[in-house]
């Protein structure tokens, strides 16, 4: 009995790597990744199998190569040109390549039936028949587009099915004291053991342990706080973001809403505009002029022409003799030339004598008649 695990690492530079071109390239991605394979052989003997074997088939990638386009080492119709693909790999040896990788933006994780037919010729045309296909997708984490999710998920094909299979990514938190050694073969030399005996208190302590190791733990301690601590900023200004584009929304709905209002009835607004004006300076001079004469203030006719006696009684608190001190100084011009002809008048009634004749009279009451008492502006 036989059962066959595969698994794919790869390293946190790596994957950072391939983020970085995919958040920083406008539009997709692919290229191909590099790096070896492991395969190991396990025999377990149970009490109920006694050959019991497990293979661990191990994928690593230690590096990619991108492609300056989509499309470069294939056609349209999927097949796959070998020419492109050694001249995109350049010094890289095709026996590196574990498969390929494309980054796409708003899909879900999984392949195309494209895809499916690049990988399947791609595999032919590189006589490898355990390529895997890397694929990266993001999608906005927020409404505001400020932070993006990136899946990533590695395919390899079993048969004409295409399965997940798990990946590892190595970071520094997830070592451990044994991953660090590098076992040496065995060397019998005193000079070396002497070496080895007077440097290994500056590189290992009194247990044996690396001192490095410590210190590089304590870094990563550090460093995650400090990430934990910026992501809380972060999400402390989204949502302040968040709260400001909410208001923002509706004072532009309010302002939408008034400016359809005043829109909603333009003739009225125009009616408004084509109506006269009152000239309350005006309006004030006759009332001074004219206290008594309410025709003469009126500013409406009928159709005879007449005018009627539809006039202002509004107070327009205006200074008369600050705004217009003409009008004061010509009706009180006015009245004291009013005042001196009905003096003569009186005087010229009580002086007649018996001598005048009646024309005499006739003529200077017609001559009184004759003088305009209409103000001149």
């Amino acid at each position: 009995m036989a059962e066959l695990h595969t698994t794919v690492r790869v390293s946190g530079f790596v994957l950072g790597s391939l983020m970085f071109q995919h958040f920083n390239s406008d539009s997709d991605a692919e290229g191909f990744i590099l790096g070896e394979t492991k395969a190991e052989e396990r025999c377990k003997i149970t009490d109920s199998h006694m050959d019991h074997v497990q293979y661990e088939h191990t994928i690593h990638i230690q590096k990619h190569v991108s492609c300056c386009r989509l499309g470069s080492f294939y056609d349209s119709a999927g097949e796959v040109r070998p020419e492109e693909v050694r001249r995109i790999l350049a010094s890289e040896k095709t026996e590196n390549v574990l498969g390929w990788y494309k980054q796409r933006r708003n899909t879900d994780q999984r392949m195309t039936f494209k895809e499916q037919v690049v990988h399947r010729n791609l595999r032919r045309a590189l006589r490898n028949h355990e390529l895997v296909f890397l694929l990266l997708t993001s999608t906005d984490a927020s409404a505001i587009s400020s932070t993006h999710c990136l899946e990533y998920s590695v395919f390899m094909s079993h048969g004409s099915q295409y399965h997940k299979i798990p990946v590892l990514v190595g970071n520094l938190g997830m070592l451990e004291q044994q991953d660090y050694w590098r076992t040496s073969t065995c060397c019998l030399s005193s000079s070396y053991s002497q070496a080895v005996k007077k440097h290994s208190v500056r590189f290992f302590t009194s247990d044996g342990s690396l001192k490095e190791v410590s210190k590089v733990s304590s870094m990563n301690d550090t460093l995650q706080a400090q990430l934990r601590s910026t992501c809380k900023d972060l999400d402390h200004s989204e949502r302040s973001l968040e709260r400001l584009l909410v208001e923002v929304s509706a004072l532009q709905k309010a302002v939408a809403e008034k400016r359809s209002q005043t829109t909603q009835c333009p003739e009225s607004q125009y009616l408004n505009s084509r109506l006269p004006q009152e000239n309350v300076l005006l309006c004030t001079a006759m009332k001074v002029l004219f206290p008594d004469s309410p025709l003469l203030r009126t500013r409406v006719l009928n159709h005879q022409g007449v005018p009627l006696p539809e006039f202002c009684n509004t107070d327009h608190d205006i200074d008369v003799s600050g705004v217009l001190p003409p009008i004061l100084a010509y009706r009180d011009a006015q009245s004291r030339r009013r005042k001196r002809r009905e003096a003569l008048d009186t005087e010229g009634v009580l002086t007649v004598s018996g001598s005048e004749t009646e024309d005499e009279l006739l003529a200077s009451q017609n001559g009184n008649l004759d003088r305009s008492n209409s103000p001149v502006f």
